[in-house]
C-alpha cells in the first residue's frame, strides 16, 4: 500500500509540471513564469528518479501505465526544451529531464503487456524515438550520448515489434504496431536523420553501429537480433 501511495505522489508531481510546461508552450503563462525554477527542475529530477526505481524494483509497471496522463506526460518530457542563453545548472538539469523521462519509458516498454505496447504507440512513442536524437542536445560527448541512446532506442523499439523478444518469450511480434510506430517516426523525418548517422564515427564508432542497426530496423532485416 505504501509503495502504491508513493508512486501516486511521484507521478502527480510529474503531472502536475509536465501540465505546467504544455501551458508554457501554449502561451498561457505569463513572463515570470516563463522560466521553470531550478527548484521545480530538480524536483521533477528527483521525481523522475524516484519513478524509475519504483517501476525497476516493485514490478508496478501495470500500475504505472494506467495512471492518467502519465504516459503522455513522459512523452512530452523526453522532448522537453534545453533553450538556451541560460544557466549552465538549469540546462544540465533540462537535459537530465528528458533523459530520466526517456528511460522511464524504456522500462515501461520492457513489459510484455500488449495493451501498455498499444498505449506506447497510441502516445506517439514511435514518433517520440526520432525526436529523441534528432533534437540531441549537450555538446561533444554530452550530445553524442543523446544520439546514441536515441539510435539504440529507435532500433531495440522496432526489434521488439516486428520480432518479440528471445530472452522474453511472452513479448510476441506486434507487427500492427511496427508499421504504425514506423508511420510516426518516417513523419518526423528521423529516416534521413537516421542516414545522416551511419557515417558518424563519434562516440567511438557506436554512433555509427547504431544507425545501421536502426536503419535495418525501420527496412525489417533482422539478424537473430532480439
Amino acid at each position: 500500500m505504501q509503495t502504491k501511495q508513493e508512486i501516486q505522489n511521484t507521478t502527480s508531481l510529474i503531472i502536475s509540471f509536465t501540465d505546467s510546461y504544455s501551458q508554457y508552450k501554449q502561451g498561457k503563462q505569463n513572463e515570470q513564469q516563463e522560466s521553470e525554477s531550478t527548484l521545480s527542475l530538480a524536483q521533477v529530477t528527483s521525481s523522475l528518479e524516484s519513478l524509475l526505481t519504483q517501476i525497476h524494483y516493485t514490478n508496478a509497471i501495470k500500475q504505472v501505465s494506467q495512471i492518467p496522463k502519465l504516459l503522455q506526460s513522459l512523452i512530452a518530457l523526453v522532448t522537453f526544451r534545453l533553450g538556451t542563453h541560460i544557466k549552465e545548472q538549469t540546462y544540465m538539469l533540462r537535459l537530465k529531464v528528458r533523459r530520466k523521462s526517456r528511460l522511464c519509458l524504456q522500462q515501461i516498454h520492457s513489459c510484455d503487456n500488449k495493451q501498455i505496447q498499444l498505449e506506447l504507440v497510441n502516445q506517439g512513442y514511435g514518433r517520440v524515438t526520432s525526436i529523441t536524437f534528432s533534437t540531441a542536445g549537450g555538446i561533444g560527448e554530452e550530445q553524442d550520448d543523446e544520439i546514441w541512446e536515441g539510435l539504440n532506442f529507435i532500433a531495440r523499439f522496432l526489434y521488439a515489434l516486428h520480432q518479440g523478444r528471445t530472452w522474453q518469450p511472452s513479448f510476441k511480434p506486434l507487427p500492427l504496431l511496427a508499421r504504425v510506430s514506423l508511420e510516426q517516426i518516417e513523419e518526423e523525418g528521423a529516416i534521413e536523420e537516421i542516414d545522416a548517422q551511419m557515417n558518424n564515427n563519434g562516440y567511438d564508432g557506436f554512433i555509427k553501429l547504431w544507425a545501421n542497426e536502426a536503419k535495418a530496423a525501420t527496412l525489417n532485416r533482422f539478424v537473430n537480433r532480439r
